[in-house]
């Protein structure tokens, strides 16, 4: 009614009616709308009345961009350890960048991890649900993450994103870096990569990093570079692989800003994952050592991409999160990986090493800055809190919680977490409940029978390990835990550490709150319905990524990687 009101009014003399209808246009509508509406009339007022109108718009124009939906930054690590960053406590590496995010904003000091390595973890992210729920777990390696990216499975298509979610409120989604979550499936090719799970643009490894991706030393069947579903680099050149996946981020969000398009980006690191690799500007800069050089490296991307906010004006009208996806991969070796600043355990561990990783969160006039809290927050959260951000309706279907109540409060709000429940691979091994974590079964450690050099509470040796160059972790089959009843009990606030189990002693009522998990448990099971098995499946070399066409005939050697350029 109000375009037809002002057709008819354009064909009449213009009037003090058509002032108030332009307005009420100009705050319903868009702002693009007052600057057609001012050149239409300026030969019908006269310059008073045109600049008079101008500022009106204006102003409505800065009140829509002041109540525009808020822009999303989540800068996801792979495999960094609680410890790894300097605001949560590592002195021998500079992170300045992240700890300016810890400044601004709030530091969340037990932030969880969905699963405590990488297909899991990232599933959860993307779906705010378990991977247990959609068949990505499973109880031993190869098979508890795509081991090969001619696997077929992976992030199944009926599995609702967060990019999906947030593509449906008008944002532009973009990502870089490692995806992890499958790459082709038989009969169609593609079908698991970033673009068809909500995504707009991608820049990043359909796969992983590993032994096979050393840098200098990269072999084409597992180390390729992909954008959308183009494979643009193969092998992938490690050496400078950060700066082009920052260089796709900068671009991303300085188009955004452009066309006036709220955003989500994900920022997927392939640092700090072993093998270590650096461009040349970070070899041997750090007192860290190379593991030190790779984090740096992290730290000033970070830091490019902040400043990119800043120049755009979008800074403080974006949230940024970050976080790792699981701890450090302790078997690759204590001089190539991060640190647990005295948490039990590491990577692919229930016990706090693995799961529990530096988070945090900022968003300037919103998240009160300088602040900490000790409340429960998880990689799950993610996917809803976004959501809560952007006013739109949260699934019911998610394992994960909105904690934006309690980010915006800086951590003085609690967590609306009841229970929360630790995976190792197909079953619950621990789980979390009124600020103690009860574990069902813990994971037998390597080293207790055959001490390594490599680290300590870990499993250096197992049937993946590169023949004494790392690649293996502990596993989650029977006869890789170690089973207890009545649970071992621990307080998280006062003994994060893990080292002294809670009694009837120290607890009067546990045996009490020891029977609530455990029908809790029960409940959450019975939820738990069948689902298609994604992981555990074999390569298929006609499945393997290739530049060049069809793998079996052809090189799969390329070098089409250019700056700024879209691909199909």
């Amino acid at each position: 009614k109000l375009w037809l009101t002002l057709i008819v009014k354009l064909l009449s003399k213009p009037s003090f009616e058509l002032w108030l209808l332009t307005y009420e246009l100009c705050f319903k509508c868009t702002d693009w709308f007052c600057g057609i509406w001012a050149l239409l009339y300026t030969k019908e007022f006269n310059m008073m009345r045109l600049h008079t109108m101008t500022a009106v718009c204006t102003l409505l124009w800065a009140t829509e961009r002041v109540h525009a939906k808020p822009n999303f930054l989540v800068l996801f690590v792979d495999d960094m350890g609680y410890a790894d960053v300097g605001c949560f406590g590592r002195k021998n590496i500079s992170t300045p960048n992240v700890d300016s995010l810890a400044r601004d904003g709030l530091k969340l000091t037990q932030w969880i991890s969905a699963a405590p390595i990488c297909t899991p973890s990232r599933a959860a992210l993307q779906t705010g649900r378990l991977g247990r729920r959609f068949g990505m777990t499973a109880n031993v390696l190869p098979f508890r993450v795509f081991d090969y990216p001619s696997q077929p499975g992976g992030l199944p298509p009926e599995e609702y994103t967060i990019a999906e979610a947030l593509k449906g409120q008008g944002y532009m989604t973009g990502i870089s870096g490692k995806w992890h979550l499958g790459v082709n499936e038989i009969g169609e090719k593609g079908a698991h990569l970033p673009l068809r799970h909500g995504y707009d643009s991608w820049i990043g490894l359909p796969f992983t990093n590993m032994h096979a991706c050393a840098m200098g030393h990269e072999e084409k069947q597992f180390c390729m570079l992909m954008a959308n579903h183009t494979v643009i680099e193969q092998p992938t050149q490690m050496e400078n692989l950060t700066s082009k996946l920052t260089l796709h981020a900068l671009d991303f969000i300085q188009n955004a800003a452009a066309s006036e398009t709220p955003f989500y980006f994900l920022m997927s690191y392939v640092h700090v994952h072993s093998p270590l690799f650096t461009s040349p500007k970070f070899a041997n800069v750090s007192e860290g050592g190379k593991f030190g050089d790779n984090v740096e490296e992290m730290d000033d991307s970070v830091g490019q991409i902040l400043a990119m906010l800043r120049a755009t004006g979008l800074e403080n009208n974006t949230l940024v999160l970050f976080t790792s996806d699981n701890g450090p991969f302790a078997e690759e070796g204590y001089d190539v990986c991060g640190r647990t600043g005295g948490l039990k355990g590491s990577k692919g561990q229930n016990f706090e090493g693995g799961i529990r990783v530096p988070g945090i969160a900022r968003w300037p006039g919103q998240i009160p800055s300088g602040t900490t809290s000790d409340e429960l927050i998880s990689t799950l959260d993610i996917f809803p809190t976004l959501l809560a951000a952007a006013g739109a309706k949260i699934p019911e279907n998610l394992d994960g919680v909105n904690a934006l109540p309690m980010l915006l409060s800086g951590g003085q709000l609690p967590s609306n977490h009841t229970f929360f429940w630790h995976y190792c691979g197909e079953n619950v091994t621990a789980a979390r409940h009124q600020g103690l974590k009860f574990f069902f079964a813990t994971q037998n450690w390597g080293t207790l029978t055959k001490p390594s050099p490599k680290c300590t509470e870990c499993c250096p040796d197992g049937p993946t390990s590169f023949n004494g160059t790392g690649g293996s972790l502990c596993d989650c089959g029977k006869h890789d835990l170690t089973f207890h009843d009545p649970p071992l009990v621990y307080n998280m606030s006062s003994d994060k550490e893990e080292r002294v189990p809670l009694n009837v002693t120290t607890v009067p009522d546990i045996a009490s709150r020891v029977a609530i998990v455990k029908a809790a448990l029960q409940e959450h099971y019975s939820g738990m319905g069948p689902a298609k098995d994604q992981m555990h499946t074999l390569p298929d070399k006609f499945l393997e990524p290739c530049c060049t066409g069809n793998p079996i005939i052809t090189s799969c050697e390329c070098r089409d990687y250019v700056p700024g350029r879209v691909y199909p």
